[in-house]
């Protein structure tokens, strides 16, 4: 009986025992009640953990929220910077505005050779003169035209503009100015944003003296403008021309919109600015000559029994042959005309008659008559500089 009574309180500690909490590393003290491990309340260790965590995550999304307002501040830039080089970008041919200084056969030219080729609309040429006199013409094809020569670089703000006025509207404000000409134009052309393209086909002048004509002298340093020398002949206006300019086409330094422009009229040879005076003549005045040519040709087959149409075609044809010749053999022409003349035959004889008539001769006064008449332009004063 004892012994079971024994045995009982035994087992009843031991129960006691095991509701103790069990010893532990984790720090606490096993001495203090069991309402104290029950408490809401973490120790000062956790506590401190806690709060260091909750810094740094603090810090962590602080972090991110600059690396990121940081990258959309780097986008702004970006966007503002592509903004503002696009702004500056040079338009597409389909979209650029091409102005004329002048109204003559030279501009009339290139305005039907750019337009029967669609590679520009009317609404895209503008074309200043003196008077409404040859103006009436390209308003009604639908082209924007004006009496002030400033219009073109300023109200319309062109991207490429043609010089196609006579010398002497140049020379008469150097006589105007003196050492300092008065502007061409009613005030110097503005300076702008974009690089604009000037090509001047004013015969007689040199590229500088046009400069001083049109740019500030103040603030000669800060325009962005391009200047070319450039020869063109009317064939232009069939997309068939001829023609010279002072730089290569295909060399860096040209511009993608010049060479939209001339290639799609005209074919080009690269030729100094000292050589462009006399190229003016073989290009461009020359080619009266050469028509006087095949309408001698064909009136000479009219009288011995072709009809005008068949003398005209043959003649032309015949002049074509002979240059794709000279220019494919690279031989001299007095080579191959001695090819063409057999002893004591036809042609022969005519070359004869030629001689007779001095017509080597003519022509050669003829290339240099056009070369003194374009200097004598270039002094005349009869008009005053447009406005």
């Amino acid at each position: 009986m004892e012994e079971e009574t024994k045995s009982s309180i035994e087992n009843s500690s031991n129960m006691k025992s095991n509701l103790r909490p069990p010893k532990s590393n984790t720090g606490f003290n096993d001495e203090k009640p069991l309402s104290s491990y029950l408490s809401n309340e973490p120790d000062k260790q956790f506590k401190s953990a806690f709060n260091s965590k909750v810094i740094e995550a603090s810090k962590s999304k602080q972090s991110k929220s600059a690396t990121g307002s940081f990258k959309t501040s780097l986008k702004n830039v970006s966007s503002l910077r592509k903004n503002r080089k696009s702004s500056s970008k040079l338009p597409q041919l389909s979209e650029c505005r091409i102005g004329f200084l002048g109204a003559g056969k030279m501009t009339e030219s290139i305005v039907r050779g750019l337009l029967k080729e669609n590679k520009v609309k009317p609404r895209q040429l503008y074309v200043s003169a003196r008077t409404n006199k040859n103006l009436d013409a390209f308003r009604k094809e639908g082209l924007n035209v004006t009496t002030r020569s400033y219009d073109i670089f300023g109200r319309f703000n062109c991207d490429l503009i043609f010089l196609c006025v006579h010398g002497f509207v140049v020379r008469n404000c150097y006589k105007m100015g003196g050492t300092r000409p008065v502007p061409i134009t009613t005030n110097y052309i503005p300076n702008r944003q974009r690089k604009i393209y000037i090509l001047s086909m004013i015969n007689g002048i040199p590229l500088e003296q046009i400069k001083t004509t049109l740019l500030n002298p103040e603030t000669i340093d800060e325009y962005k403008v391009d200047f070319h020398r450039l020869v063109l002949n009317t064939n232009v206006a069939y997309g068939l021309g001829y023609g010279a300019l002072d730089i290569d086409l295909d060399s860096k330094q040209c511009s993608m919109l010049v060479r939209d422009v001339l290639q799609s009229i005209a074919r080009l040879e690269h030729i100094s600015c000292d050589m462009m005076d006399a190229s003016v003549v073989l290009m461009g005045n020359a080619l009266a000559f050469v028509y006087f040519c095949i309408s001698s040709l064909a009136e000479g087959g009219f009288k011995i029994g072709l009809n005008k149409i068949t003398a005209n075609k043959l003649a032309a044809k015949t002049l074509l042959s002979a240059s794709w010749c000279l220019l494919e053999s690279q031989k001299n022409p007095i080579d191959l005309r001695d090819d063409c003349a057999g002893p004591n035959g036809p042609s022969i004889f005519g070359i004869a008659f030629l001689d007779k008539k001095d017509c080597a001769g003519g022509i050669q006064s003829a290339i240099e008559g056009s070369f003194r008449r374009n200097g004598e332009l270039v002094e005349m004063s009869q008009y005053q500089p447009t406005k």
